[in-house]
């Protein structure tokens, strides 16, 4: 499914900020971000090239400000998750707030007028934009009745997010990896070790 143009894009950056620059377990290892402060700054250049395309050199102030939108975009993604209604929308509408969203129609570069979901004030910087383009988003998804759709990994050690476009919404998991970590850890939960595993029909497959 799809939600619309610019919410797709919104959610899926989001996504992706969040599983790139903000810490916590993927697909069963622990990831921390790195130390050093050119590091980082490399980190998340790399990052918002890899999500919105183009090339860039971030200073250290603005690659921590993209790493602090990651871990807040994180915490909409796990209140999601753990059935949070009014938590989320709290959530979304501080980041509404914080990052000066205010969609409104643009043009720039021989493009014609298209829809920015960010002020247009000069003084508003990259990060502030991007925060801006997120937030929309995710108020979009929610507010049109599909937060389901925002998920986290439901495997053990892993709290990378996802966003559910499949027929059904049924997705659980951030990969088959996960999928297939979660299916021998059930098998084994079920089967300790000498036990009458061989005789037992093989695990169930899972919906992502």
């Amino acid at each position: 499914m799809n939600f619309d143009g610019y919410a797709d894009l919104g959610v899926a950056a989001a996504a992706e900020l969040v599983n790139h620059l903000a810490e916590g377990w993927a697909q069963g290892a622990l990831r921390r971000l790195p130390q050093s402060g050119s590091q980082r700054a490399r980190l998340a250049a790399a990052t918002e090239a890899a999500i919105w395309g183009r090339g860039s050199v971030l200073g250290g102030a603005e690659a921590e400000e993209l790493i602090q939108l990651a871990a807040r975009l994180r915490l909409v993604f796990a209140s999601r998750s753990a059935g949070d209604a009014d938590g989320t929308a709290h959530l979304v509408n501080s980041l509404l707030r914080d990052y000066r969203a205010a969609p409104q129609l643009a043009t720039h570069d021989g493009e014609p007028w298209h829809l920015h979901f960010h002020s247009q004030d000069r003084e508003v910087g990259r990060v502030e934009a991007r925060g801006a383009t997120c937030a929309v988003a995710l108020a979009t998804v929610i507010g049109s009745g599909w937060a389901s759709r925002l998920g986290t990994c439901a495997a053990e050690r892993c709290d990378l997010v996802f966003v559910d476009t499949s027929r059904k919404g049924s997705r659980r998991f951030c990969s088959l990896r996960c999928l297939n970590r979660d299916k021998v850890a059930r098998f084994r939960s079920r089967h300790p070790e000498g036990g009458p595993a061989s005789q037992e029909s093989p695990a169930p497959t899972f919906p992502l």
